[in-house]
Parts: C-alpha cells; sequence; structure tokens
C-alpha cells in the first residue's frame, strides 16, 4: 500500500499502522478506571467508557506521530498531512463520545429525543478538540526527522 499517493482509506490506515497501541490501551483503561471511580454509580459508566475512548485516541494520535516504533511512511504522510492524520482519531473520539452521551441521557432522564442533540453536540465538540490538538502535534513536531 502507498500512502503517498492519496489512496481512499489513507486516514485510516496511516493512523492504524503508527498507532501505538499499548500505550493507547494502557492510557484509555487506567483514565476510564479513573473516571469510573470518581463518578461511581450507574450513571458513572458511559462517562468513563467515554473519557477512556477519548485518552485512547488523544494518545494513540499523538504517540503515533511522536514515536520511533511505527512505519517510517505512515510517519511521513501523518507530518505531510497532520490534518488528515488527525480525522481518523477525532471520529473514534468524537463518535464515541456521541453514543455515550446519548447512553447516558437515556438512562439519566428517560429523555430518547431530547438527549440526541445534546449527545451529537458533544460528539462533534470532542471530535473537533481531537482534532484540533492531534493535528497542531503532528504539524509542529511530525516533520521532525
Amino acid at each position: 500500500m502507498t500512502l503517498e499517493r492519496g489512496n481512499a482509506f489513507t486516514p485510516v490506515a496511516s493512523a492504524t499502522m503508527i498507532w501505538p497501541w499499548g500505550a493507547s490501551l494502557l492510557g484509555g483503561t487506567v483514565t476510564g478506571a479513573l473516571s469510573f471511580l470518581m463518578n461511581f454509580g450507574l450513571a458513572g459508566i458511559p462517562t468513563a467508557v467515554s473519557t477512556g475512548i477519548f485518552f485512547f485516541a488523544l494518545i494513540g494520535g499523538v504517540g503515533g506521530v511522536l514515536s520511533k516504533k511505527g512505519d517510517r511512511r505512515g510517519r511521513r504522510w501523518a507530518a505531510t498531512y497532520p490534518f488528515r492524520y488527525a480525522t481518523a482519531p477525532a471520529l473514534l473520539g468524537g463518535g464515541a463520545t456521541a453514543v455515550m452521551t446519548y447512553i447516558a441521557s437515556v438512562i439519566g432522564s428517560f429523555a430518547i429525543f431530547s438527549g440526541l442533540f445534546g449527545a451529537l453536540f458533544a460528539g462533534l465538540g470532542v471530535g473537533l478538540v481531537l482534532w484540533v490538538l492531534i493535528g497542531v502535534v503532528a504539524m509542529v513536531a511530525g516533520n521532525k526527522n
């Protein structure tokens, strides 16, 4: 697979080729567990899962650019197109946050339709934050050899 030619799946391929899976899983698990311990109860479960997935995507996206263990073609592609690279982790984090926020609103108040728009805006906000953070880090630190 050539990442330089602009294949249709290049953001996902680039993100998965250079993603530090061990550090991402560990960071997401630890932050999710700490979030659950701080918000103990049935309503704390979606919040903890959302927090864990947010940090999983953040650590994976930033770690993929900063780490030297991944594929060099993937790192070069991420440094050349930083905001395309940041799209895959942002979609993962934003989508998971939207789903978990909607589940939390349904569990908390049984608001099936009114919680939908709040969940969509929460997911868009988290996705935008992840996209900007990972894109800026990939833009600044990714071009260094």
